[in-house]
C-alpha cells in the first residue's frame, strides 16, 4: 500500500510540480468565468441610469405630452430615443469594461500569484466590441418599452430590475458551460446568447458563427422592440395613462 500510495500522489512535493495548463489556459479560464457576469451588469446598469429617465421620467414630469404634440413623426421619436440612448449606454458600458480590463488582471495576478492576465489581443477585443453593441441595442431597446409603459421611474425600475437580476443569473452559467461546442439554436436566446459568446471569447475560443448569429438575432430582437415601440408612442392612452 505504502508503494501505490507514493507513485499516485502528485503536487505533494514542494519541488516538484507538475501542471499541464499554460498561463494562457488559466487566465482566459479566470476571465470566462468572471466577466460575462460582470459585462451583463455592467451593460443593464449604463442602460437602467438613462432608459428610464429619458422615457418615463418625461411621461411623469408631463414634457413628453409637450414633445408628442410638437409636428414630428413619433416613430421617428421613439427611434431617436432608442439610438441615443443606445450610445449613452455604450459609452457607459466601455468605460467599465476598459475599467476592468486595466484593473482585474492586476488584482487576478496578486491573488493568483504569478498568472499573466496581460494575454488578450485585438482579435478578442474585436469580437467582445461586436457583441456589446448588439447586446447594448436589445437591452435599451427592452428598457424603453418597459418605460413607455411604466407611468413613472419608480414603476420602471420595479419592472426592470427582476430582468436585470435574471441576466446576471444567466452570467453564472458560465461556470457549467463554455460558448464553444453548444448548440447553434442556443444562441438565439436572448441575453443568454451574448453571455456564452463572452465567455467562449475570453476563454479563447473565437468562432464567428455563433457570434454572428448572437449579433443577427439581438439586432432582430432589437428591431421588433422598437417597432413595439413606435406603436406605443402612438398610443394616447399608454402615453398619456396616469
Amino acid at each position: 500500500e505504502s508503494s501505490v500510495v507514493d507513485v499516485i500522489k502528485i503536487n505533494m512535493d514542494e519541488e516538484k510540480k507538475f501542471d499541464l495548463s499554460t498561463e494562457e489556459e488559466m487566465a482566459g479560464f479566470l476571465m470566462a468565468m468572471i466577466m460575462p457576469m460582470l459585462m451583463v451588469s455592467f451593460l443593464f446598469s449604463g442602460s437602467m441610469g438613462v432608459a428610464p429617465e429619458a422615457i418615463a421620467g418625461e411621461k411623469e414630469r408631463g414634457t413628453m405630452a409637450t414633445l408628442l404634440v410638437t409636428p414630428i413623426n413619433r416613430a421617428h421619436i421613439a427611434i431617436g430615443k432608442i439610438l441615443s440612448l443606445s450610445v449613452i449606454a455604450l459609452l457607459s458600458g466601455l468605460s467599465s469594461f476598459l475599467g476592468v480590463i486595466f484593473a482585474l488582471p492586476k488584482y487576478m495576478e496578486g491573488v493568483m500569484g504569478d498568472v499573466d492576465m496581460q494575454v488578450y489581443g485585438m482579435e478578442e477585443y474585436s469580437a467582445v466590441l461586436i457583441v456589446i453593441l448588439s447586446t447594448v441595442l436589445l437591452i435599451v431597446s427592452l428598457i424603453s418599452v418597459i418605460s413607455a409603459y411604466s407611468k413613472s421611474v419608480k414603476e420602471a425600475g420595479s419592472f426592470i430590475s427582476p430582468i436585470m437580476i435574471l441576466s446576471m443569473l444567466l452570467g453564472i452559467t458560465t461556470m457549467f458551460g463554455v460558448g464553444d461546442g453548444q448548440p447553434v439554436w442556443v444562441y438565439l436566446i436572448p441575453m443568454y446568447n451574448s453571455v456564452q459568446c463572452f465567455a467562449a471569447i475570453f476563454n479563447f475560443e473565437i468562432n464567428m458563427l455563433p457570434i454572428m448569429i448572437t449579433f443577427g438575432s439581438n439586432l432582430l430582437y432589437a428591431i421588433v422592440l422598437g417597432f413595439i415601440l413606435t406603436k406605443m408612442f402612438g398610443s394616447e392612452k399608454i402615453m398619456f395613462k396616469k
